[in-house]
Protein backbone atom coordinates (compact mmCIF):
# COMPACT_ATOMS: atom_id res chain seq x y z
CA UNK A 1 0.00 0.00 0.00
CA UNK A 2 2.95 2.62 0.69
CA UNK A 3 4.51 1.71 -2.22
CA UNK A 4 1.28 2.34 -4.53
CA UNK A 5 0.81 5.20 -2.37
CA UNK A 6 3.99 6.83 -2.87
CA UNK A 7 3.71 5.68 -6.86
CA UNK A 8 0.10 7.58 -6.95
CA UNK A 9 1.30 10.99 -5.17
CA UNK A 10 4.49 10.85 -7.57
CA UNK A 11 2.46 10.70 -11.15
CA UNK A 12 0.10 13.19 -9.16
CA UNK A 13 2.75 15.85 -8.73
CA UNK A 14 3.94 15.34 -12.30
CA UNK A 15 0.70 16.05 -13.43
CA UNK A 16 0.20 18.92 -11.44
CA UNK A 17 3.87 20.10 -12.78
CA UNK A 18 2.61 19.21 -16.26
CA UNK A 19 -0.75 21.34 -16.07
CA UNK A 20 0.95 24.23 -14.57
CA UNK A 21 4.64 24.59 -15.39
CA UNK A 22 3.99 24.40 -19.23
CA UNK A 23 7.75 23.31 -20.28
CA UNK A 24 7.61 23.69 -23.91
CA UNK A 25 8.51 20.83 -25.92
CA UNK A 26 11.31 22.27 -27.44
CA UNK A 27 13.19 24.59 -25.10
CA UNK A 28 16.06 21.47 -24.84
CA UNK A 29 14.74 18.37 -25.69
CA UNK A 30 15.85 17.54 -29.39
CA UNK A 31 14.13 14.76 -31.22
CA UNK A 32 10.48 13.52 -31.23
CA UNK A 33 9.24 12.64 -28.16
CA UNK A 34 6.61 9.23 -29.19
CA UNK A 35 3.08 9.59 -30.05
CA UNK A 36 0.93 7.23 -28.09
CA UNK A 37 -1.35 5.14 -30.12
CA UNK A 38 -4.43 3.50 -28.62
CA UNK A 39 -5.54 -0.24 -30.09
CA UNK A 40 -8.90 0.62 -31.70
CA UNK A 41 -8.01 -1.32 -34.89
CA UNK A 42 -11.15 -3.58 -33.65
CA UNK A 43 -13.40 -0.64 -32.58
CA UNK A 44 -13.54 1.37 -29.45
CA UNK A 45 -16.49 0.38 -26.91
CA UNK A 46 -17.77 1.44 -23.80
CA UNK A 47 -16.95 -1.71 -21.21
CA UNK A 48 -13.99 -3.28 -23.33
CA UNK A 49 -10.54 -3.29 -22.38
CA UNK A 50 -8.14 -1.78 -24.86
CA UNK A 51 -3.49 -0.79 -25.40
CA UNK A 52 -1.97 2.38 -25.53
CA UNK A 53 1.33 1.90 -26.81
CA UNK A 54 4.14 4.65 -26.85
CA UNK A 55 7.35 3.39 -29.63
CA UNK A 56 10.80 3.54 -28.91
CA UNK A 57 12.56 6.93 -30.06
CA UNK A 58 16.06 8.85 -29.60
CA UNK A 59 16.14 12.27 -28.15
CA UNK A 60 18.95 14.43 -27.76
CA UNK A 61 19.44 17.09 -24.46
CA UNK A 62 22.01 19.59 -23.39
CA UNK A 63 25.23 18.89 -22.38
CA UNK A 64 24.18 19.22 -18.57
CA UNK A 65 20.91 17.21 -19.09
CA UNK A 66 19.96 13.57 -18.03
CA UNK A 67 16.64 12.05 -18.98
CA UNK A 68 15.57 9.80 -16.15
CA UNK A 69 12.01 8.85 -17.01
CA UNK A 70 9.14 8.20 -19.58
CA UNK A 71 5.59 8.75 -18.46
CA UNK A 72 2.49 7.43 -20.08
CA UNK A 73 -0.95 8.25 -19.19
CA UNK A 74 -4.58 7.67 -20.35
CA UNK A 75 -7.45 10.06 -19.62
CA UNK A 76 -11.63 9.87 -20.40
CA UNK A 77 -12.10 13.65 -20.81
CA UNK A 78 -15.33 15.16 -19.14
CA UNK A 79 -18.79 14.79 -21.12
CA UNK A 80 -18.32 18.17 -23.19
CA UNK A 81 -14.42 17.89 -24.29
CA UNK A 82 -14.21 17.70 -27.99
CA UNK A 83 -11.28 15.91 -29.74
CA UNK A 84 -7.78 18.31 -29.26
CA UNK A 85 -9.00 19.61 -25.97
CA UNK A 86 -6.07 19.91 -22.99
CA UNK A 87 -5.60 16.27 -22.20
CA UNK A 88 -4.93 16.84 -18.22
CA UNK A 89 -6.36 18.53 -15.45
CA UNK A 90 -10.35 17.64 -15.72
CA UNK A 91 -10.06 14.00 -16.98
CA UNK A 92 -9.97 11.19 -15.14
CA UNK A 93 -7.34 9.00 -14.65
CA UNK A 94 -7.55 5.27 -16.57
CA UNK A 95 -4.11 4.21 -16.18
CA UNK A 96 -0.36 5.50 -15.99
CA UNK A 97 2.69 3.86 -16.32
CA UNK A 98 6.65 5.15 -15.47
CA UNK A 99 9.60 3.67 -16.85
CA UNK A 100 13.17 4.67 -16.98
CA UNK A 101 15.42 5.57 -19.57
CA UNK A 102 18.90 5.27 -21.17
CA UNK A 103 21.12 7.84 -21.77
CA UNK A 104 19.10 9.11 -25.12
CA UNK A 105 16.99 6.15 -25.83
CA UNK A 106 13.14 6.32 -24.98
CA UNK A 107 12.49 2.95 -24.46
CA UNK A 108 8.94 1.41 -25.84
CA UNK A 109 6.31 2.02 -22.96
CA UNK A 110 2.68 0.31 -22.71
CA UNK A 111 -0.26 0.00 -20.87
CA UNK A 112 -3.75 -0.71 -21.02
CA UNK A 113 -6.88 0.56 -19.44
CA UNK A 114 -10.95 -0.24 -19.62
CA UNK A 115 -13.67 2.22 -20.73
CA UNK A 116 -16.07 2.70 -18.11
CA UNK A 117 -20.10 1.24 -18.75
CA UNK A 118 -21.00 4.72 -19.05
CA UNK A 119 -18.05 6.27 -21.21
CA UNK A 120 -20.23 6.40 -24.58
CA UNK A 121 -19.70 9.04 -27.12
CA UNK A 122 -16.94 10.33 -24.62
CA UNK A 123 -13.34 10.63 -25.67
CA UNK A 124 -10.23 8.91 -24.01
CA UNK A 125 -6.81 10.81 -24.87
CA UNK A 126 -3.02 9.33 -24.46
CA UNK A 127 -0.15 10.89 -23.74
CA UNK A 128 4.05 10.36 -22.98
CA UNK A 129 6.00 12.61 -20.88
CA UNK A 130 9.47 12.68 -21.05
CA UNK A 131 11.36 13.82 -17.21
CA UNK A 132 14.97 15.20 -17.50
CA UNK A 133 16.89 16.51 -14.79
CA UNK A 134 15.51 20.01 -16.27
CA UNK A 135 12.48 19.27 -16.27
CA UNK A 136 9.14 17.27 -18.33
CA UNK A 137 8.48 17.41 -21.72
CA UNK A 138 5.12 16.79 -23.00
CA UNK A 139 4.34 14.79 -25.97
CA UNK A 140 1.59 15.25 -28.72
CA UNK A 141 -1.97 13.65 -27.41
CA UNK A 142 -3.83 10.63 -29.42
CA UNK A 143 -7.31 10.74 -29.04
CA UNK A 144 -10.29 8.07 -29.79
CA UNK A 145 -13.84 8.58 -28.97
CA UNK A 146 -16.31 5.54 -27.28
CA UNK A 147 -18.71 3.87 -28.89
CA UNK A 148 -21.57 2.08 -27.92
CA UNK A 149 -21.25 -1.76 -27.72
CA UNK A 150 -23.20 -3.11 -30.92
CA UNK A 151 -25.30 -5.88 -30.08
CA UNK A 152 -25.10 -8.98 -32.17
CA UNK A 153 -28.44 -9.63 -33.80
CA UNK A 154 -29.31 -13.73 -33.00
CA UNK A 155 -29.16 -15.52 -36.05
CA UNK A 156 -32.87 -16.92 -36.54
CA UNK A 157 -33.20 -20.53 -35.98
CA UNK A 158 -33.49 -22.58 -39.03
CA UNK A 159 -35.74 -25.70 -38.94
CA UNK A 160 -33.19 -28.76 -39.13
CA UNK A 161 -34.62 -32.10 -39.64
CA UNK A 162 -33.16 -35.12 -37.83
CA UNK A 163 -31.83 -38.16 -39.46
CA UNK A 164 -34.39 -41.50 -38.53
CA UNK A 165 -33.68 -43.02 -35.81
CA UNK A 166 -32.72 -46.91 -35.87
CA UNK A 167 -31.81 -49.26 -33.54
CA UNK A 168 -28.90 -51.67 -33.54
CA UNK A 169 -30.22 -54.72 -35.25
CA UNK A 170 -29.02 -57.54 -33.36
CA UNK A 171 -28.08 -61.87 -34.10
CA UNK A 172 -31.22 -63.55 -32.88
CA UNK A 173 -29.01 -66.59 -32.69
CA UNK A 174 -25.28 -67.23 -32.14
CA UNK A 175 -23.90 -67.16 -35.76
CA UNK A 176 -22.53 -70.19 -37.43
CA UNK A 177 -20.54 -71.66 -40.31
CA UNK A 178 -23.11 -73.01 -42.50
CA UNK A 179 -26.15 -71.92 -40.87
CA UNK A 180 -28.42 -68.82 -41.95
CA UNK A 181 -28.24 -65.93 -39.58
CA UNK A 182 -30.96 -64.61 -38.16
CA UNK A 183 -31.66 -60.53 -37.55
CA UNK A 184 -33.74 -58.91 -34.72
CA UNK A 185 -34.77 -55.37 -35.66
CA UNK A 186 -36.81 -52.78 -34.39
CA UNK A 187 -39.29 -50.19 -35.45
CA UNK A 188 -37.55 -47.38 -37.31
CA UNK A 189 -38.64 -43.67 -36.31
CA UNK A 190 -38.21 -41.43 -39.72
CA UNK A 191 -38.38 -38.05 -37.85
CA UNK A 192 -40.62 -36.60 -40.48
CA UNK A 193 -38.50 -37.57 -43.21
CA UNK A 194 -39.76 -39.84 -46.58
CA UNK A 195 -39.34 -43.53 -46.16
CA UNK A 196 -37.80 -45.24 -49.43
CA UNK A 197 -36.42 -48.37 -48.77
CA UNK A 198 -34.66 -50.46 -45.75
CA UNK A 199 -32.66 -53.41 -45.94
CA UNK A 200 -30.67 -55.54 -43.87
CA UNK A 201 -27.20 -56.38 -44.58
CA UNK A 202 -25.12 -59.31 -43.24
CA UNK A 203 -20.94 -58.03 -44.18
CA UNK A 204 -18.52 -61.09 -43.18
CA UNK A 205 -14.95 -60.14 -42.17
CA UNK A 206 -11.29 -61.04 -41.75
CA UNK A 207 -10.60 -58.67 -39.22
CA UNK A 208 -12.18 -58.57 -35.73
CA UNK A 209 -12.89 -54.86 -35.98
CA UNK A 210 -14.74 -55.67 -39.86
CA UNK A 211 -12.79 -52.68 -41.22
CA UNK A 212 -12.18 -54.20 -44.58
CA UNK A 213 -15.85 -55.08 -44.85
CA UNK A 214 -17.23 -54.81 -48.56
CA UNK A 215 -20.51 -55.25 -50.61
CA UNK A 216 -18.42 -58.16 -52.55
CA UNK A 217 -18.64 -60.65 -49.40
CA UNK A 218 -22.29 -59.61 -48.19
CA UNK A 219 -26.03 -60.69 -48.41
CA UNK A 220 -29.17 -58.40 -48.31
CA UNK A 221 -32.22 -58.97 -46.59
CA UNK A 222 -34.45 -56.44 -48.67
CA UNK A 223 -38.17 -55.60 -49.15
CA UNK A 224 -38.72 -54.24 -45.13
CA UNK A 225 -40.68 -51.65 -44.22
CA UNK A 226 -39.66 -49.05 -41.84
CA UNK A 227 -42.47 -50.42 -38.89
CA UNK A 228 -41.27 -53.84 -39.28
CA UNK A 229 -40.14 -54.87 -36.23
CA UNK A 230 -39.06 -58.42 -36.22
CA UNK A 231 -36.83 -61.84 -36.47
CA UNK A 232 -35.73 -62.33 -39.64
CA UNK A 233 -33.79 -65.43 -41.62
CA UNK A 234 -31.06 -63.77 -43.40
CA UNK A 235 -30.98 -64.79 -47.38
CA UNK A 236 -27.80 -67.81 -47.31
CA UNK A 237 -25.24 -68.73 -45.24
CA UNK A 238 -22.22 -67.04 -45.53
CA UNK A 239 -18.49 -67.08 -44.19
CA UNK A 240 -16.00 -69.66 -43.04
CA UNK A 241 -14.66 -70.86 -39.42
CA UNK A 242 -12.49 -68.47 -37.22
CA UNK A 243 -14.32 -65.02 -39.38
CA UNK A 244 -16.21 -62.40 -38.31
CA UNK A 245 -19.87 -61.45 -38.97
CA UNK A 246 -21.88 -57.99 -38.54
CA UNK A 247 -25.23 -56.59 -38.96
CA UNK A 248 -26.25 -53.27 -40.72
CA UNK A 249 -29.95 -51.91 -40.56
CA UNK A 250 -30.24 -49.67 -43.42
CA UNK A 251 -32.60 -46.98 -44.56
CA UNK A 252 -32.94 -44.75 -47.41
CA UNK A 253 -35.06 -41.68 -47.21
CA UNK A 254 -35.28 -38.00 -48.53
CA UNK A 255 -33.21 -37.55 -51.56
CA UNK A 256 -31.45 -40.96 -51.43
CA UNK A 257 -29.85 -40.03 -48.01
CA UNK A 258 -28.74 -43.01 -45.96
CA UNK A 259 -29.02 -43.67 -42.37
CA UNK A 260 -27.55 -47.18 -40.84
CA UNK A 261 -26.97 -49.15 -37.68
CA UNK A 262 -24.60 -51.71 -37.01
CA UNK A 263 -24.97 -54.47 -34.76
CA UNK A 264 -22.14 -56.00 -32.37
CA UNK A 265 -19.56 -57.63 -34.39
CA UNK A 266 -19.66 -61.42 -33.82
CA UNK A 267 -17.11 -64.81 -34.44
CA UNK A 268 -18.33 -67.54 -37.12
CA UNK A 269 -18.43 -70.72 -34.56
CA UNK A 270 -18.89 -74.31 -36.30
CA UNK A 271 -22.07 -75.85 -35.90
CA UNK A 272 -21.76 -79.14 -34.28
CA UNK A 273 -24.21 -81.90 -34.81
CA UNK A 274 -26.17 -83.25 -31.87
CA UNK A 275 -26.11 -87.03 -31.06
CA UNK A 276 -29.95 -87.09 -30.15
CA UNK A 277 -32.88 -87.52 -32.57
CA UNK A 278 -34.49 -84.59 -34.30
CA UNK A 279 -36.88 -82.77 -31.45
CA UNK A 280 -40.22 -83.11 -33.87
CA UNK A 281 -43.28 -80.77 -32.41
CA UNK A 282 -45.62 -83.81 -31.67
CA UNK A 283 -42.48 -85.57 -29.49
CA UNK A 284 -42.32 -82.23 -27.99
CA UNK A 285 -45.51 -82.24 -26.89
CA UNK A 286 -45.54 -82.75 -23.25
CA UNK A 287 -46.52 -86.46 -21.66
CA UNK A 288 -50.02 -86.16 -19.39
CA UNK A 289 -49.83 -86.68 -15.91
CA UNK A 290 -51.82 -89.68 -14.85
CA UNK A 291 -55.01 -89.11 -12.75
CA UNK A 292 -54.60 -91.55 -8.83
CA UNK A 293 -56.87 -93.83 -10.16
CA UNK A 294 -54.79 -94.40 -13.78
CA UNK A 295 -51.65 -94.43 -11.21
CA UNK A 296 -53.00 -96.81 -8.62
CA UNK A 297 -54.22 -99.33 -11.70
CA UNK A 298 -50.73 -98.97 -13.06
CA UNK A 299 -48.79 -99.37 -9.91
CA UNK A 300 -51.08 -102.66 -8.74
CA UNK A 301 -51.10 -104.19 -12.42
CA UNK A 302 -47.75 -106.00 -12.08
CA UNK A 303 -48.18 -107.91 -9.52
CA UNK A 304 -51.84 -109.00 -9.54
CA UNK A 305 -50.89 -110.65 -12.64
CA UNK A 306 -47.79 -112.11 -11.45
CA UNK A 307 -50.22 -113.70 -8.44
CA UNK A 308 -52.63 -115.30 -10.58
CA UNK A 309 -49.29 -116.61 -12.87
CA UNK A 310 -47.70 -118.71 -10.02
CA UNK A 311 -51.79 -120.24 -8.85
CA UNK A 312 -52.30 -121.44 -12.10
CA UNK A 313 -49.04 -123.29 -12.11
CA UNK A 314 -50.26 -125.10 -8.39
CA UNK A 315 -53.15 -125.94 -9.69
CA UNK A 316 -51.77 -127.50 -12.60
CA UNK A 317 -49.46 -128.99 -10.92
CA UNK A 318 -51.56 -130.40 -8.05
CA UNK A 319 -53.61 -132.01 -10.92
CA UNK A 320 -51.19 -133.83 -12.18
CA UNK A 321 -50.46 -135.40 -8.34
CA UNK A 322 -53.97 -136.58 -8.04
CA UNK A 323 -54.53 -138.27 -11.32
CA UNK A 324 -50.99 -140.22 -10.51
CA UNK A 325 -52.27 -140.83 -7.49
CA UNK A 326 -55.60 -142.54 -8.71
CA UNK A 327 -54.08 -144.72 -11.30
CA UNK A 328 -51.83 -146.01 -8.74
CA UNK A 329 -54.62 -146.85 -6.46
CA UNK A 330 -56.27 -149.21 -9.62
CA UNK A 331 -53.51 -151.43 -10.01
Amino acid sequence: MKKQYKRLTSVLTLILIITFANVSSGSAIVGNIPVPVIGTAAGFYAGNEYPVIATTSVVTLERDETALNVLLFAYLLPSNAIVGSQCTGSGTLLNSKTVSTQPNLIPNVSITFTNPADSVNRIVCAFAVIATSKGLYTGPASYAIVQAKPTSATPTPTATVEKPSISKPVFATSPKVGVKAKATIKKVTMNGNEFKSRSVILYVCDKSDCSDKSESNATKYSDLKDTDAKTITMPEAKGKKDQYVVLYDRVVYGADQVSEKASSIKKLSVATASASPTVTEEMAQPTPEATPVEAAATSSGLPMGVILGVLGVLVITLLIVIIVLLARKKK
